[in-house]
């Protein structure tokens, strides 16, 4: 299965450049092997307004109901600065696949950044997300948009390589398709997929292709990628990995024996109960889809969402 490179904005900090406070750069295995599998662009925001490497340490804070940046030792705020920088920025992207941001950073931190109260001393009760980090979220809702702190999840980590994969595929069939079978290939490809994350969106995706002749084709793409983005929005778990997985035994159950219908089953409730990795579970399956030389669940993505050195 081609897996098209996924376009992502990545912080230039992430073993690129040594652009840090302190003047260093973040050595992360993860981003490191997934850079030789996308395409990026590179951003440091901090930077990018004009602060120098190294740099004073600058901190969030609530005013009221804003968070505000500010580098305390010389209370020079860069709020504006870095706001006007990241809308500036973003317009200027065009179709990206995700972001993979720099973990805590007042700029790029996703959900895991100190928030200070006004007197810039004790800390507020939760987090904030940096404030490009914010805009990032508000100009592409949809997308995955994460830093390298929260990939060391591996839920969050193979949702995000699912999805920016998943986006880049899409990308790909936009700009190229031809016709509608196009859309119900890629539509088939990708249902189990659709079923982990959505599948209630998945049967409206399903009732827009079936009468894909009363919008005509252009419009029926464009309904589509909303109802995928949708899709893809939500998050996954291992509860709707055997759901998915529940349905693709029942797919099986007639090829397979007795003993391992009951060994498959056995593995599921592991699965369930957190007792069985995920990978481990996928691989036994696909060596049945091999054995019976299943085309169908060959051709789907769910099983082979994103390259395997990569989990």
């Amino acid at each position: 299965m081609v897996q098209y490179k996924p376009r992502i904005v990545i912080s230039r900090c992430l073993n690129i450049e040594p652009v840090r406070y302190n003047g260093g750069i973040i050595n992360d295995e993860f981003s490191k092997k997934l850079l030789d599998h996308v395409e990026y662009i590179t951003v440091c925001p901090e930077v990018d307004i004009g602060m120098p490497v190294p740099r004073p340490t600058v901190l969030l804070y609530k005013k009221g109901e804003q968070i505000r940046m500010i580098e305390p030792n010389s209370m020079k705020d860069y709020t504006d600065e870095m706001l006007n920088f990241s809308e500036a920025f973003l317009k200027s992207l065009g179709e990206v696949d995700g972001f993979l941001l720099k973990a805590k950073s007042p700029s790029c931190g996703v959900k895991d950044t100190k928030l200070y109260q006004k007197n810039l001393k004790g800390l507020i009760n939760g987090r904030s997300s940096g404030l490009f980090a914010q805009k990032a979220m508000e100009y592409y809702p949809y997308l995955p948009i994460e830093d390298e702190g929260r990939l060391n999840d591996y839920w969050i980590r193979r949702d995000f390589l699912t999805k920016i994969f998943s986006y880049a595929r899409f990308r790909y069939l936009k700009n190229n398709y031809k016709d509608i079978n196009d859309l119900l290939k890629f539509h088939q490809e990708h249902k189990y997929l659709l079923m982990l994350y959505d599948p209630n969106t998945l049967k409206q995706m399903g009732n827009l292709l079936a009468n894909w002749k009363k919008y005509g084709l252009d419009e029926t793409m464009k309904h589509y990628e909303n109802l995928f983005h949708r899709a893809l929005s939500k998050r996954s778990n291992s509860n709707k990995h055997s759901n998915v997985l529940q349905h693709i035994y029942g797919h099986l159950s007639e090829k397979i024996s007795d003993s391992e219908k009951g060994h498959l089953l056995k593995m599921l409730d592991k699965l369930r109960k957190g007792k069985l990795q995920l990978e481990t579970l996928l691989e036994y399956i696909k060596g049945f889809i091999y054995r019976f030389n299943d085309k169908y669940l060959q051709s789907q993505t769910y099983l082979n969402p994103f390259p395997e050195e990569l989990i």
